[in-house]
């Protein structure tokens, strides 16, 4: 069985310990914070953490306006000590894992009057910077690649990799949101084989960006390439309001109806499919 998650910064102003009481009643292993070492009290959420048998295996970086690894000089550098604190923070909650994304969330259009090689090149060189510290630190940035309708930068797995071998850091891998997937990607499948070798996360939710299981993602299949390529990782789920803008999901006041309806489902429908894969494979077995 996989390690299942949630994502914590989809919930709205819900306080930390509500949506840990929900994960421990749907029956999730753990929660993945958002990456707010300015805001959130690292002790405060690992006392609760333990307090609800969870734990947290990654955070998730938010990359708006103001944290732009394309950029160079002190804009640049300031994402990067951006991820610097945040790695303090996943120290301090046991986090291995944090996704990063190489350009603001939101900037659809390239910024003019800068080559794409240039904005390439700065965002090497930032991410190469900040996977140092990681690496001392023992935690992995995961470059987490979003569809066109939310960056201009990088938006299937085959340039997230392809941004991932030109860092060429220990401390780097890769991430998969079937969500942004379902969006850019021909097979799913394919596309998660191509990148196999540096996966490190997977987030998880429907075509309409809703819990597992409320859409049209085959993921049986989805799940048993993963068991077949051996990840080991967490599936963490990352279902949404309807927004255009992801980011401003941490403003609403919580749908906590909602939340605990989607949280159920997906859980559930996860591990039906797992089941049902288990029951497939048994079958194949003794034929």
């Amino acid at each position: 069985m996989f390690h299942i998650g949630m994502t914590q910064w989809i919930v709205g102003d819900e306080p930390l310990e509500v949506s840990c009481a929900r994960l421990k009643n749907c029956g999730y292993d753990g929660i993945e914070l958002a990456a707010q070492p300015y805001h959130l009290d690292a002790g405060a959420c690992k006392r609760l953490l333990d307090k609800y048998g969870l734990d947290c295996r990654s955070l998730c970086g938010i990359f708006d306006e103001s944290r732009d690894l394309t950029a160079d000089k002190e804009a640049g550098e300031r994402a990067v000590q951006y991820i610097r604190d945040s790695v303090d923070f996943a120290v301090k909650v046991g986090a291995k894992i944090m996704i990063v994304v190489p350009s603001p969330v939101g900037r659809c259009v390239k910024p003019e009057g800068i080559s794409m090689d240039s904005l390439m090149e700065n965002a090497v060189h930032n991410v190469r910077k900040a996977a140092d510290y990681a690496k001392e630190k023992g935690v992995t940035l995961a470059i987490e690649a979003i569809n066109r309708y939310e960056t201009y930068f990088i938006n299937t797995l085959v340039k997230g990799m392809d941004f991932v071998k030109a860092v060429n850091h220990p401390a780097v891998g890769m991430m998969a949101d079937l969500f942004h997937m379902n969006i850019e990607e021909t097979s799913l499948v394919d596309s998660l084989y191509r990148i196999r070798d540096k996966l490190v996360h997977v987030h998880i939710a429907d075509n309409t960006r809703e819990a597992a299981g409320m859409g049209q993602i085959d993921f049986k299949e989805v799940l048993r390439a993963l068991q077949t390529m051996g990840y080991t990782g967490s599936l963490t789920m990352e279902f949404m309001y309807r927004l255009a803008d992801p980011y401003s999901a941490v403003e609403i006041s919580t749908q906590t109806g909602l939340m605990d309806r989607y949280a159920k489902q997906a859980i559930d429908y996860i591990r039906m499919t797992e089941e049902s894969i288990r029951t497939l494979e048994n079958e194949e077995e003794t034929r």
